[in-house]
């Protein structure tokens, strides 16, 4: 174990007199305290603009007046998306995903405000986040710092002398990555701290759960990325003959991993499983619910076929003679096989989707930034899970609210005098506001089997590795 320590301190003291080392934890320093104040002033800002929208349109609802509930369910109201307190370290795909929709009768709006329609092209590259700097500059930071661990020794002779005084080379491999990780956990310090006060300073809303468990697996997973690129560089170094063989070696891996990887197979997905444009998906919904979703029972013959039903289960002659209003009827009928159609076509959207997910999924089994990527949104709940889940909450919201104003239509107004009937202050009020919270973090972590395997089984490959090569190397060869 002493061996180990001495071999650690000699690098650090190396590490400190290496400028461009320096140099690069300096920058990523900075832009972590940069995006980390960013990430909390963006998030203070819109969580304020968000929380006030949200007061005004509820204050709005119920200050509409007396009116036809009908009329009401129309009037409608807008729900905004609330931003996770972690969202602050990874943006994910908050950016794109959109902010706030209008829930009325008839009808499932789309998202609006999505953020990235603000910014430019160069957006496509991601957004300046804590979560950008560590799985993309980090390693790189990792590279600069440790492909030459070994390189230098053998072009110095130095582990010949290693040798004879009896230090094996897994000893060696072993005291460099111990120096380099405590370097790297140096560096972070401030960040971390940072982070810690950030919880305590910050009034984090409730709509995230379990969010001392989802801080903690963060920290082991970046952790363990950080610790995966350490044993990769200095793995690599072994094998390498020359220092420049093994910085062109790392930096490849580096390119490949974060940027062809991610880039070729999202456009490869894309290309796999096609997304319908916005306008045919519009049309699709319109088509069947004015046809059917079998296309030979329009909507006239549904509520033909309704009132038929309805006049012999009561056995009457009309609809006026029916214990309720018709009209209020039929609209929640119409109401929910509407949201039926809704349901097959988000469902076949949702479908492609999971399935471009699925194949990233895969492949990040061989590539670990993939892996850590899709690992931080899901624990920072900004990924496509989160947000599938929120606009789902939100439509079952949408659906409960219009079904309680059709249903107080149909059982306390009578047939044909719709603008004679209304309501008020007490029907808005009995319409409860929207609260979210996000998935529990088991659910969460269900969706990302695939990526932990990958990021553990490379640590673990990568070990076996190392120690491998380094009790079959000799040293006097080196």
């Amino acid at each position: 174990m002493k061996t180990y320590i001495l071999i650690a301190k000699k690098e650090i003291k190396i590490a400190l007199r290496e400028k461009l080392v320096l140099a690069l934890s300096s920058i990523i320093l900075v832009l972590l305290g940069i995006s980390l104040f960013t990430g909390v002033i963006s998030y203070q800002q819109q969580q304020k603009a968000i929380t006030k929208a949200q007061d005004e349109k509820r204050k709005e609802w119920l200050e509409q007046g007396d009116k036809h509930p009908h009329i009401a369910a129309h009037f409608g109201t807008f729900i905004f998306k609330p931003k996770t307190v972690l969202s602050l370290f990874d943006f994910g795909l908050d950016t794109y995903t959109g902010t706030s929709v209008y829930l009325e009768a008839h009808y499932q709006h789309q998202f609006m405000f999505r953020p990235a329609q603000d910014h430019n092209s160069m957006i496509r590259f991601g957004e300046l986040s804590s979560a950008l700097v560590l799985q993309i500059l980090m390693p790189l930071l990792i590279i600069f710092l440790a492909y030459a661990s070994f390189t230098k020794e053998k072009e110095r002779g130095t582990l010949r002398l290693l040798n004879s005084q009896g230090v094996t080379l897994t000893s060696i491999a072993w005291g460099k990555i111990m120096a380099y990780f405590i370097i790297l956990l140096t560096i972070l310090t401030p960040f971390i701290l940072g982070i810690l006060l950030l919880s305590y300073w910050l009034k984090t809303p409730d709509t995230i759960t379990d969010l001392r468990m989802r801080i903690g697996l963060l920290g082991t997973t970046y952790m363990a990325y950080i610790f995966l690129f350490v044993v990769l560089s200095v793995l690599v170094s072994i094998k390498s003959s020359v220092s420049r063989n093994a910085l062109l070696t790392l930096l490849t891996c580096w390119i490949l991993f974060t940027i062809i990887i991610p880039k070729t197979m999202a456009n490869f997905g894309e290309g796999l499983y096609p997304l319908p444009s916005m306008k045919i998906y519009k049309e699709g919904i319109l088509k069947d619910k004015e046809n059917g979703l079998d296309g030979k029972t329009p909507k006239a013959v549904r509520i033909a076929k309704l009132e038929k039903e309805l006049l012999k289960k009561y056995k009457v002659d009309s609809v006026q003679q029916l214990p309720f209003n018709f009209e209020g009827v039929s609209m929640q009928a119409g109401e929910e096989y509407g949201d039926k159609v809704y349901d097959v076509h988000w469902g076949r959207l949702l479908n492609i989707f999971n399935k471009q997910n699925k194949l990233g999924s895969y492949v990040s089994l061989f590539n670990p930034y993939m892996a850590l990527r899709n690992i931080s949104m899901g624990l920072s709940a900004t990924d496509l899970s989160a947000s599938v889940d929120f606009q789902k909450k939100v439509e079952n919201y949408r659906r409960i609210f219009i079904k309680k104003m059709n249903n107080d239509m149909a059982q306390n107004s009578n047939y044909g005098e719709f603008y004679e009937y209304s309501v008020g202050l007490d029907m808005w009020e009995s319409v409860e506001d929207f609260k979210y919270k996000t998935p529990s973090i088991y659910s969460t972590l269900k969706k990302y089997v695939l990526e932990f395997v990958s990021l553990f089984s490379w640590i673990i490959l990568l070990i076996l590795l190392l120690n491998y090569i380094t009790r079959k190397t000799k040293l006097n060869n080196g």
